[in-house]
């Protein structure tokens, strides 16, 4: 695995980790529609992203794909939504790692429909990320 990804991983276990924690606190503050704008407004910086990966450029317009990137972004905003419910009930050292075992359904859908091979060293790493989530939630 090059250094590129491990610093990538990094920062983005990093990212998530404390987005876990300022989204509790925005939960506990703000009513659903107040965090689900904040989430929109929050996108007001996605012109910085065509600056710092111009490599991306130009963006490739495909009928398909612009179909699944809307379906996924509205399945992503339908998580976020019950993700901020789910912190105003529950404690975020519950809510959290649950959320995160959201991969165990990508490997099994990814199996399923898009035929990806399910090494054993997979599925033992989906046993272990359910044994870690019990063990961080009990």
């Amino acid at each position: 695995m090059g250094l590129e990804i491990l610093l990538g991983g990094a920062a983005l276990l990093l990212i998530w980790g404390v987005w876990g924690v300022t989204a509790k606190i925005a939960a506990q503050h703000l009513g659903m529609q107040a965090l689900l704008w904040s989430q929109v407004a929050a996108v007001s910086v996605f012109p910085l992203y065509f600056v710092l990966f111009k490599d991306m450029l130009p963006v490739a317009w495909k009928s398909n794909g612009i179909v699944w990137a809307l379906v996924s972004g509205a399945l992503g905003v339908s998580g976020t939504a019950v993700l901020y419910w789910l912190l105003r009930h529950a404690p975020a050292s519950v809510v959290v790692p649950i959320s995160a075992l959201y991969p165990v359904v990508t490997v099994v859908l990814a199996s399923v429909f898009l035929h990806e091979t399910v090494s054993p060293t997979r599925i033992a790493g989906v046993v272990c990320a359910i044994a870690a989530v019990w063990l961080l939630t009990a």
